[in-house]
């Protein structure tokens, strides 16, 4: 990596009146469609101070599900990216990537980059990407190892990935930076009953419903919950085989107390978690979960399984509780320490707060980001 003087966002902010926003193209999927990345991205272009960067989003996968379909946005984006190099209009290209079809897609529009010399920063959100690359044919392994050492610097979600991207990838430590995703949340939090015997306590699953999230476990677990001394109704927000999951439910004689909502936007999401207790997201893979975040923000306990990032900011007993990838029995004794003791679902609540406060605010986030394209930027000012 070039040497270069390092420019803290507060230095570049006073640089504005003689120096242009640094202008970006952010590649991701769609910002409101269903996953993280798009969640993610919008919290982060809502923030961002026009004067430092302009910001410019560029869809590359569609709304399709079906993989063939997406390429036709992936071409328009690479046409996007050729037009605005061509017309001086972009400085650097930030890059959502992930496995499969994505790195197939991304992998295209990193490798168009940098035959046109336009820096970039590849921001790895994919929770299985170790596998994907250990099972592809070796020319294959080559490219996309190729493809890391060459983009001017890399993003992940948390520590768990540095040795994969170092040893394996043969990345530069130098040119990592571990960004753990943020989220904006309220001022002040909504009070939330704390007694022992409450009407109700409000449970809440927020993602794609299916294996990978844990649902299956989840369900058995809730029907091991009795009714009584306390009562419990829970919300399956998401997408996914919602009709497998009500047929489970059905089956195992909670139907009644499950309420399954499908995809809802980023402000459906708010509100359900101003109205909820615990955020429940026993998963059996994850990178670090948005879901998780926006819990943490809003003051919500959480019972999560210490997957991909999760266990480097979700610590058991003290801001939140763990629970082994498949443990339905561990599952439930976690649901109910948390629907009986309504003093202790407090104190997890604010001390996953005081952790979103320090660790997850969006604003710190974009801070942090915007310091990573000056930086970027400034590494190809030395080396013109």
């Amino acid at each position: 990596m070039r040497d270069f003087e390092v420019m803290t966002v507060e230095n570049f902010k006073s640089n504005v009146g003689v120096r242009p926003p640094l202008r970006i193209a952010l590649i991701s999927p769609p910002l409101n469609a269903s996953g993280g990345i798009g969640r993610l991205m919008s919290y982060v272009l809502a923030q961002l101070d026009s004067q430092q960067v302009a910001v410019r989003h560029i869809d590359s996968r569609g709304r399709s599900s079906r993989p063939i379909l997406s390429f036709f946005p992936m071409l328009r984006a690479s046409l996007t990216l050729i037009a605005l190099k061509a017309t001086h209009r972009v400085d650097i290209v930030h890059i959502n990537i992930a496995h499969r079809g994505s790195t197939v897609r991304k992998g295209a529009i990193a490798w168009l980059c940098y035959l046109m010399r336009i820096p970039t920063v590849l921001h790895l959100h994919s929770f299985e990407y170790e596998d994907f690359v250990r099972n592809l044919p070796p020319l294959f392994q080559r490219v996309i190892r190729k493809m890391f050492q060459r983009a001017d610097h890399i993003i992940i979600l948390g520590r768990i990935w540095e040795n994969f991207l170092n040893e394996e990838l043969g990345v530069s430590k130098r040119k990592v930076s571990i960004l753990y995703n943020a989220a904006p949340g309220p001022p002040e939090l909504v009070s939330r009953h704390s007694g022992l015997n409450e009407e109700n306590v409000r449970l809440l699953f927020v993602g794609q419903l299916g294996v990978r999230k844990g649902v299956p476990e989840l369900l058995q677990a809730l029907s091991r919950i009795p009714r009584l001394p306390f009562a419990w109704s829970i919300t399956m927000a998401g997408d996914g085989d919602i009709g497998g999951a009500r047929q489970s439910a059905l089956e195992l004689g909670i139907l009644d107390r499950v309420t399954f909502t499908g995809w809802l936007d980023s402000a459906q999401i708010r509100g359900l978690l101003e109205s909820s207790d615990v955020l429940i997201l026993p998963s059996h893979a994850e990178g670090f979960p948005m879901a998780i975040v926006e819990a943490f923000a809003y003051g919500v306990a959480v019972i999560s399984s210490p997957v991909g990032a999760i266990a480097e900011i979700v610590l058991n007993n003290e801001n939140g509780l763990l629970v082994s990838v498949g443990d339905v029995d561990g599952l439930e004794q976690a649901i109910k320490a948390l629907c009986l003791d309504g003093p202790f679902r407090e104190r997890l609540g604010l001390a996953g707060r005081r952790a979103w406060e320090s660790h997850l605010n969006i604003a710190n986030y974009a801070n942090r980001l915007v310091e990573i394209w000056i930086d970027v930027a400034g590494q190809e000012r030395a080396s013109s």
